[in-house]
């Protein structure tokens, strides 16, 4: 559960599971692409001049990049807050108050920290890594004499975090976070999966990383894929089924009369309630031939009928 008002993470059961870091991971969820060059610039700009309105732009931007992902969100808090205390200020002798770099190098840390996440899962947390205990598998690779690639994004770096042990609701008495960057708040979540021992599998539809909280064998993620709301998992069933229909003469032969009479509707030839009713005969004889209750020359002549 994140607070983000006073800054604390707080860890339930579910919240491993849950937690946006399988999108971290290789999912691109680095900043619009303004927010590196354009802010370097916008901030260079604010301490000379101390325009309002570059301020307000900032905000702007600070308030986008937290709908771009929910770990944005205590940045943007954060900087809300700097750049209030620099108003009252009149921004005299904010150089500290307002760090620049911080925020413009973002998009490379993120870059880097992902591509430092996809190594560190496909090597330990990827269903298909090698099939020994988490443990070892992590010893290994932070073996200070393990052999990297020239091209090796490095190695992710675990930090020290400030940690809690407290109430948070009557119900609940949990470890809390109480994180100073977004960086503290990736770590925390990449240790709990690694604590956890949960295992990971790229999904066959949108190649990103997923929770297997389930069933091992599931190929794919829950994640809405288009602007109709579809999951990565109903485009999937939709994918089998369009190569099932593709393999079978049978389901072939459905198809092309379930939408030749479709179009029916559109042109008068056949009411709605004339076609669903056919639609529903149609998918018992087309049940009936898969289990050879009839031919599938029966079949085709019923659907030319």
């Amino acid at each position: 559960m994140l607070a983000y008002p006073e800054r604390v993470v707080t860890r339930t059961p579910d919240d491993c599971q849950s937690s946006p870091l399988s999108t971290t991971v290789g999912a691109g969820i680095g900043p619009p692409v303004r927010a590196g060059p354009w802010l370097q610039r916008c901030y260079c700009s604010l301490y000379s001049s101390k325009d309002m309105k570059l301020v307000e732009e900032i905000k702007d931007d600070l308030n986008t990049l937290s709908k771009v992902h929910v770990y944005f969100e205590l940045l943007r808090l954060e900087w809300l807050e700097r750049l209030e205390q620099a108003e009252k200020q009149n921004f005299q002798n904010v150089l500290d108050l307002l760090p620049r770099k911080q925020l413009t190098h973002i998009p490379m840390n993120i870059s880097t920290i992902q591509r430092q996440l996809m190594a560190l899962w496909n090597h330990v947390l990827d269903i298909l890594s090698p099939d020994e205990p988490i443990q070892k598998k992590m010893a290994d690779y932070y073996n200070p004499k393990r052999d990297r690639r020239p091209d090796s994004p490095g190695i992710f770096e675990f930090q020290t975090l400030s940690m809690s042990f407290e109430v948070v609701d009557k119900n609940t008495f949990t470890e809390v976070l109480y994180p100073k960057s977004i960086y503290d708040i990736i770590d925390f979540f990449v240790r709990e999966c690694i604590k956890r021992e949960m295992r990971f599998r790229v999904c066959k539809h949108c190649n990103k990383y997923f929770a297997l909280t389930g069933h091992i064998n599931t190929e794919y993620c829950d994640r809405p894929f288009d602007s109709t709301g579809r999951t990565c998992k109903e485009m999937g069933a939709l994918r089998l089924w369009e190569k099932k229909k593709a393999e079978s003469p049978v389901l072939k032969a459905y198809s092309k009369a379930y939408k030749k009479r479709f179009a029916w509707i559109k042109y008068g030839k056949i009411t709605k309630e004339a076609f669903y009713a056919w639609a529903e005969k149609a998918r018992e004889k087309r049940e009936l031939c898969i289990k050879c209750g009839i031919t599938l020359d029966e079949f085709q002549a019923w659907l030319d009928d």
